[in-house]
């Protein structure tokens, strides 16, 4: 009885032991064939018979050959895998592509009707509210209008209060003679001399001890020159009437300043001449009377622009004080043809 010879065997990477038979065929053969399935691979491998003690191993396949049982269902799978593929080459077959384009063209078609059904109305009314809207807008700007009122209140320096106007002139003249400033304004039934004028008590005061250090007599008195319910052509007009107050107010304070700065003048100036601008644009709308009034104010407003935006040294410069009284008494002639 032959002895049996110790075999060691390496199944992928484990060591198994096993032991020659008694076959004299299997002690002859020199080749042993080994086949290793599993459920994911399968490989055949040939591995030469050695002598007793060497381990026999098993080498994996790198490609691994699939057990022939399963290769016909492996082959029908792979088959339907590529009949897909092929079927779904095209991202967008051409029947899926009409119908698309069919829904977009009807869906816009749809949009469309829809939106000229509920805006087409709404807009077209929007703009005639709107045009309606303009029109009585302009309608309202170029109508005759009413400014509600006029305030003017000033501190006045007087000389006189007679209850003739011949008497208040002759007055009023020995004045202007002596250099002085004076105008004759009417108030009420009276006629006032006055000599000075001052948006603030404290203008008018500076004014008033001027003249009494000149042996002049004065009185301080507080005047209400105001103006309500003045009808004009249209209300664009009310901006001219406004403005030309407020030219008058600053008139008033800034001739009691010594000298002007640069940007003063400046300042004044655009005022004036943007208010003359506009006034030459709207007077060809106004009646005669408030023609003739309006340019007699301009007229006066810029001799005393005039004589503010110079330099003088006295304390009181009584020619420009003049200006100033003569712009009032314009500006009251002015508002008196809008009565």
């Amino acid at each position: 009885m032959k002895e049996q010879k110790p075999v060691t065997v390496l199944i992928n990477g484990k060591a198994t032991s096993c032991k020659e038979g008694k076959s004299e065929q299997e002690a002859t053969t020199k080749e042993i064939a080994a086949a290793v399935y599993t459920e994911e691979r399968a490989a055949w491998e040939i591995i030469e018979g050695e002598e007793s003690g060497k381990v026999l191993d098993f080498k994996t396949v790198l490609k691994p050959v699939p057990r022939p049982s399963a290769l016909k269902k492996l082959g029908n799978k792979r088959r339907m895998f590529l009949l897909r593929r092929k079927r779904n080459t095209t991202p967008f077959s051409k029947p899926w592509m009409t119908a698309a384009i069919a829904a977009i063209i009807t869906g816009c078609t749809f949009g469309a009707i829809i939106l000229m059904l509920f805006t087409g109305e709404s807009a077209s009314t929007e703009a005639q509210i709107v045009s309606a809207r303009q029109t009585k807008l302009n309608s309202s700007v170029s109508s005759p209008a009413t400014i509600a009122s006029v305030p003017l209140d000033f501190h006045a320096v007087q000389n006189g209060l007679f209850s003739t106007e011949k008497k208040a002139e002759e007055v009023s003249s020995k004045l202007k003679e002596q250099g002085y400033a004076a105008a004759v304004y009417k108030q009420g039934a009276n006629y006032s001399v006055l000599i000075g004028l001052g948006n603030k008590k404290e203008q008018a005061k500076s004014l008033a001890d001027a003249y009494q250090l000149l042996g002049v007599d004065v009185w301080q008195k507080q005047l209400d020159a105001s103006y309500s319910n003045l009808k004009i052509t249209q209300k664009m007009d009310e901006p001219f009437i406004v403005n030309g107050k407020i030219l008058l107010q600053n008139v008033i304070t800034l001739s009691q300043v010594p000298e002007l700065s640069k940007k003063a003048k400046a300042s004044i100036k655009q005022d004036y001449e943007g208010w003359k601008q506009y006034g030459d644009k709207q007077d060809e709308k106004w009646p005669s009377k408030q023609r003739k009034a309006a340019k007699a104010y301009e007229m006066q407003i810029s001799t005393a622009l005039g004589k503010l935006t110079g330099t003088h040294s006295k304390e009181v410069d009584w020619p420009l004080q003049q200006a100033v009284l003569d712009s009032f008494i314009s500006y009251t002639k002015l508002l008196d043809t809008l009565k």
